[in-house]
């Protein structure tokens, strides 16, 4: 497919020069803002009013387009415009906020009212004054739905993270920081829902837990999967489903195939 910022301009020019042609183009512009990514590179569709680094959101623009978003990447953002980002765009259900400026707590009543699956966050920015092994509150109504979650910068205090085992439908977790198998043991026994658990710096002996190599470019990774490409949550499946069929072929083989000798 082509590039989405691509396929925007080939449609707003497309409208200017062919305006009979607008009621068709206005079935085609939902799925072409399905996506919001904003950080480093580039920005997805335009959100701001130039490009300069120093312009404002384009708030007229976002009312038009944000009520068909479902998918939002913001990266070195202030807590303010995530904010209004946020409150035009009610229908995300992917959502990833990393490297935020400013105090994050009056996001969550707004994260709180969206229907969001999949999160990939930073909970310090949002817990900022909660000790460092203080249980992080995810029995709050935002995480109630989550089915995919990425921490950042996760730490290997169980105690910080117990409240994982009250979010009734998760069912995979990414953990993007310095853990330990006993941090990973506690999650393992106490969140009866996950099926997959992804790591990127530790190896465990158990199918549902993945090891991956971090991504070289978060942003471009991210987008990918929010596209509907291969990212490391599909990755991390497959090597899963792999490890399962390995595991019933090593238990349907004879065990002197297995390479243990049966004398």
């Amino acid at each position: 497919r082509l590039p989405a910022e691509l396929e925007l301009s080939i449609g707003e020019v497309a409208a200017v020069r062919y305006p009979e042609c607008i009621p068709r183009l206005l079935l085609v512009e939902p799925e072409l803002y399905r996506v919001i990514r904003s950080g480093e590179g580039r920005v997805i569709p335009p959100l701001y009013t130039s490009e300069s680094p120093t312009a404002s959101l384009d708030i007229p623009r976002l009312k038009r387009f944000g009520p068909h978003v479902r998918n939002i990447l913001l990266q070195k953002r202030t807590s303010q415009e995530i904010e209004s980002v946020l409150l035009h765009t009610p229908n995300v259900s992917n959502l990833a906020m990393w490297i935020i400026s400013g105090t994050c707590a009056g996001l969550v009543p707004i994260l709180e009212s969206l229907p969001l699956r999949k999160l990939s966050f930073d909970p310090s920015y949002f817990f900022e004054n909660y000790a460092s092994d203080m249980s992080i509150p995810f029995d709050q109504p935002l995480f109630r739905n989550l089915t995919h979650l990425e921490i950042i910068n996760a730490s290997s205090s169980w105690s910080k993270w117990k409240q994982l085992a009250t979010l009734p439908r998760l069912t995979h977790l990414a953990l993007a920081g310095m853990v330990n198998q006993q941090l990973i043991d506690q999650i393992l026994k106490s969140c009866l829902s996950l099926e997959l658990v992804i790591m990127f710096y530790m190896n465990i002996g158990d199918v549902r837990v993945v090891l991956l190599k971090s991504v070289s470019d978060h942003l471009d990774h991210w987008e990918k999967g929010a596209r509907g490409d291969e990212d490391f949550w599909v990755t991390a499946q497959k090597r899963k489903q792999e490890a399962i069929e390995q595991a019933a072929k090593a238990a349907r083989m004879p065990v002197s195939e297995q390479g243990i000798s049966l004398i």
